[in-house]
């Protein structure tokens, strides 16, 4: 049986597809829902779909006995994105249980994964036409969105599962400008970007499996000085890391971030739930700890 505290990363998953589908988006915003792990739905003004490393079946279980924690908050079938970006090709970031129906049913859907996840895509059916391949250091811009790929420096540590060519994610849409880490460890190369001045960051926390923890996440949003700090990566399995290495609660971030002087605002997500991101400078309007029960805490 679930925790309570498990429960309470996850809203009731009924109608996440037709909420998404009828949410207006004004102007200068972007609206995410979080899928668990560090899958995410974003819906811009001009109604573009964007889904990031959506994890929408139970395939990792197959392959190493780790079961996920709760019901995908929508199924591969309900999926209708305009974009679809794997970050990796890790089986919870380009999942083939979900990637195969999601773009036989979504024709015209563009996919962007680096070369090696292309790679297994295309075995499994995907059709080559689909997907368009996503480096470091490239740069697209699809309807209303520019997509910048930045290196992540990622190694799981499981042999046969080695990572070279993993990315990050920078996304300027409505002149906001958003940093999606993916899969990565903390390293200096991410330092160096604090010149691009993200409004927004979603970061992995768990600490394990090749990924900063979330001293090194609440490290990374100071020294940028974003406005909106998302963690992400700490809740997809029934049976967390038994490391005493893993960081799996987003308190521990807030916290970290305050101690540092972080004067952003921090939102735990919840699964299936809506976060609206627009343009803080800096944080000027103070910190602020939003629960993932919706309380705000100074």
């Amino acid at each position: 049986m679930p925790s309570s505290n498990t429960l309470s990363l996850v809203s009731p998953p009924e109608g996440l597809q037709e909420r998404v589908r009828q949410r207006s988006v004004p102007v200068g915003q972007v609206v995410a829902w979080w899928l668990g792990g560090a899958g995410f739905i974003f819906k811009t003004s001009q109604g573009t779909q964007l889904f990031v490393d959506p994890y929408l079946s139970d395939v990792v279980n197959d392959i190493f006995g780790q079961q996920r924690a709760f019901p995908p908050p929508l199924t591969a079938d309900q999926a209708c994105p305009d974009v679809l970006i794997c970050t990796h090709w890790h089986e919870d970031h380009l999942d083939p249980g979900s990637i195969p129906i999601i773009a036989r049913n979504n024709p015209t859907a563009l996919l962007l994964m680096p070369p090696s996840a292309l790679a297994r895509a295309v075995s499994w059916g995907v059709p080559r036409r689909q997907i368009t391949t996503l480096k470091a250091g490239q740069t697209l811009t699809i309807k209303d969105i520019t997509i910048t790929a930045v290196a992540a420096r990622h190694n799981a540590g499981v042999e046969g599962w080695e990572v070279y060519d993993g990315v990050c994610l920078t996304l300027e849409i409505d002149g906001m400008k958003i940093f999606f880490s993916g899969d990565t460890e903390y390293d200096t190369s991410l330092r160096n970007l604090r010149n691009l001045d993200f409004d927004s960051a979603f970061l992995s926390m768990n600490g394990v499996g090749g990924n900063m923890n979330a001293h090194e996440a609440a490290l990374l949003a100071w020294h940028w000085g974003v406005g909106t700090v998302v963690p992400m990566h700490h809740h997809l399995w029934l049976n967390a890391a038994a490391s005493d290495e893993a960081t799996l609660d987003p308190d521990l971030l807030a916290s970290s971030y305050s101690k540092l002087g972080g004067i952003g605002r921090v939102i735990a997500p919840i699964v299936g739930d809506e976060i609206v991101l627009s343009r803080v400078t800096n944080g000027r309007a103070g910190h602020r700890f939003i629960s993932n029960a919706g309380t705000t805490q100074k």
